[in-house]
């Protein structure tokens, strides 16, 4: 099971930072984003950064299983300063947590 170890916004429109005990992942939020609400490694970022900074800020394709864990575990972390966007987050994405979605993303 993937633990929550923090969670943070940037300015950038809404990107969200989650960062775990398997790694910092992103929810892309940025304005005028084409891969907005699409899970990245780290912060987003187009080719040319991400030649310079590796795997970070790389799309995650496929997605749906490694979300899916996030979410689970985020219903359950609590943090007083960033409470409303976890819950919205959460709400946003409670698709993922259908029990018909989940045999899908898990077989």
């Amino acid at each position: 099971m993937i633990e929550i170890k923090g969670f943070d916004m940037y300015r950038d429109g809404g990107t969200i930072k989650i960062t775990t005990n398997e790694g910092i992942f992103c929810f892309d939020g940025r304005l005028g984003s084409t891969t907005k609400g699409r899970l990245y490694y780290g912060y987003p970022m187009d080719d040319d950064m991400r030649q310079i900074a590796g795997a970070l800020g790389k799309l995650i394709e496929n997605s749906e299983e490694l979300e899916y864990k996030i979410i689970k575990s985020l219903k359950s972390y609590k943090n007083d300063f960033y409470q409303t966007p976890i819950d919205h987050l959460v709400k946003s994405k409670a698709h993922l947590l259908r029990d018909d979605i989940i045999e899908d993303i898990l077989n």
